[in-house]
């Protein structure tokens, strides 16, 4: 029997060992290097706060927001701070927050943002304050606005070649921002017949469903047969009052139609996930202009949902022209 030979096994075990030591530490380096770099990832990436108004799961404007938000944190990979139900004395404090945190972008879905986002952005000049209808006077600010003008003039145009009594309506809320809008209905009617009557309904709040249908009823009294209706939270019932009388209504921000089928001849959407398509592509391209920017029919935020059946051809095509025109002309129409 072959005495056992001390020397080879334990140069076998220290090569085991070294290769056990090598391997470890190669492990180590590997963890460690990651670890380096989900660091600088982390640092390196985009950093978004949303800040809203009401609650994310109203199903409408706010819920908007926060949907379109998630759709474009999947392409750009951002990351996302949502802070939702904020009183307006908590948005300025609220802001500063983020901004103090190094936040990039800010965005504040609403016109009561742009106030408190003046009176922080002088302070972070490195984060970008977004807001809607307000001002913007420092270069780190944008406040968007829609181009309610000629938006008011297509709904104008088809409110006019539908109606048979020659009297055509409008709910709104009374605030500034839906002027122009009213403006663009009044000469949309006009360019079909200036003999056409435009009824006008002013509601003082955007929840004031009491005053909503009762000028919706006075209107139908009066022999209005076509109602806009642009007060988003009271449009269901206002829709709902010209079904019951059989007159025809159009719908505002979402593709209404499925209120009252038979009734709604379309609706003007406002497509809040292209507004913030824009936004998102035009900051990563450092594109994205300061002060007042203007959203509308050209960049496709708003549009004409698919008519009703009862809207006949020939008229959808007079609109199809009428859009064609209003997207050549060179004039800026405001909002």
């Amino acid at each position: 029997m072959p005495k056992w030979q001390p020397f080879p096994a334990l140069f076998a075990g220290l090569v085991v060992g070294l290769l056990l030591l090598i391997t470890s530490q190669f492990l180590i380096s590997m963890s460690y290097l990651h670890s380096i770099n989900e660091r600088g990832q982390s640092a390196n990436k985009l950093r978004v706060a949303l800040l809203l108004e009401g609650p994310t799961y109203d199903q409408g404007w706010n819920s908007s927001a926060l949907e379109s938000l998630n759709e474009l944190q999947k392409r750009y990979g951002f990351s996302l701070e949502v802070a939702n139900n904020l009183k307006p004395d908590q948005i300025t404090a609220t802001a500063a927050k983020y901004a103090s945190n190094d936040y990039d972008l800010i965005l504040g879905h609403g016109v009561i943002f742009s106030d408190p986002f003046t009176q922080v952005a002088r302070f972070y000049p490195n984060t970008r304050f977004v807001s809607f209808n307000g001002e913007a006077p420092f270069p780190n600010q944008t406040t968007i606005r829609y181009d309610m003008k000629p938006t008011g003039y297509l709904v104008g145009f088809l409110a006019a070649k539908m109606t048979k009594s020659g009297k055509v309506g409008y709910v709104y809320v009374d605030k500034p921002p839906e002027l122009a809008q009213i403006e663009g209905f009044r000469d949309g009617v006009k360019k079909v017949s200036p003999r056409t009557r435009v009824v006008v309904g002013k509601v003082p709040d955007f929840n004031d469903i009491a005053t909503a249908v009762r000028v919706t009823r006075e209107m139908i009294a009066a022999g209005v047969d076509v109602i806009y209706t642009t007060g988003d939270s009271f449009n269901l019932d206002v829709i709902t009052e010209a079904q019951r009388s059989k007159v025809y209504s159009i719908g505002y921000i979402a593709d209404q139609r499925y209120i009252a089928p038979d009734y709604v001849l379309a609706s003007m959407m406002q497509d809040v996930r292209q507004c913030y398509r824009i936004i998102m592509e035009q900051y990563t391209r450092g594109s994205l202009p300061s002060g007042k920017v203007m959203y509308g029919l050209a960049e496709g935020v708003n549009k004409f949902s698919p008519f009703g059946p009862m809207v006949p051809q020939k008229i959808r095509e007079e609109i199809d022209r009428e859009l064609k025109l209003v997207l050549e002309s060179p004039v800026s129409h405001g909002g």
